[in-house]
């Protein structure tokens, strides 16, 4: 198989695969589906809210756990002071 016959299936696979692993969100997905039908309780802007707190809150979570790591390590590396 010819290099450019590699990088062509590859782009076949990725142009056929990717729509389908980049669908929204579940939140929104299933705010969206609630609203199909007459009656539904979910609301889209709902959705987006609650998945905007989840992608903005996640960094913070990630680097405070970091931070909290580092400052247990190092307490535990200096051990108990002694006055």
């Amino acid at each position: 198989m010819t290099r450019a016959a590699r990088i062509l299936l590859v782009l076949v696979l990725a142009a056929v695969l990717l729509p389908s692993l980049m669908s929204a969100c579940p939140l929104c997905k299933d705010a969206k589906s609630d609203t199909d039908y007459p009656g539904g309780s979910a609301s889209l802007p709902k959705g987006f809210y609650y998945s905007i707190l989840l992608m903005v809150s996640a960094p913070f979570v990630v680097v405070g756990g970091l931070v909290m790591k580092i400052y247990v390590t190092r307490k535990r590396i200096q051990g108990p002071r002694d006055k």
